[in-house]
């Protein structure tokens, strides 16, 4: 049975707390990734962000119109500027998922997929010893799953 060591993503992305959501987003598309870990200057952990995150993101705006009975109410443009402004200041740890699954090198396949299902996890950094060593997504489990069934 495959591990996580034989199915993660050895190289996972990585950004700084810090970092602008706006350039978060930016890497995903560029990247074709679909999750992207929060890490310190050690490279220690510190969350998750998924396209879930980014996608519910954009739910926050502030619209700039009312429609009222068929009358339109513009609400002003300094409220959408600021609320682009706002947007525009938002970091990575402002997004991201704090309370992470992890798995160890050695998790067997069984234990990866039952986790992800149980906890709706998306992502599972694979950590050993505190130091993060690769990344599993759902798409790496449906691809080790499949070719042990071929």
């Amino acid at each position: 049975m495959p591990q996580a060591k034989d199915i993660m993503n050895p190289n996972p992305p990585f950004c700084d707390p810090d970092t602008p959501v706006a350039e978060v987003a930016k890497r995903f598309a560029d990247e074709n990734i679909s999750g992207m870990l929060v890490v310190d200057e050690e490279k220690y952990l510190l969350g998750v962000i998924t396209e879930t995150d980014l996608v519910g993101q954009q739910n926050l705006h502030i619209p700039t119109v009312i429609a009222l009975f068929d009358i339109v109410i513009p609400l002003g443009e300094t409220k959408f500027e600021h609320e682009i402004e706002r947007m525009q200041a938002m970091t990575a740890e402002s997004l991201m998922a704090r309370d992470v699954q992890t798995v160890k090198p050695d998790t067997e396949l069984l234990d990866i997929s039952n986790l992800m299902a149980d906890e709706h996890a998306h992502h599972l950094p694979v950590i050993d010893n505190e130091t993060i060593v690769g990344m599993i997504s759902k798409h790496d489990v449906i691809k080790a799953l499949a070719s042990s069934i071929s």
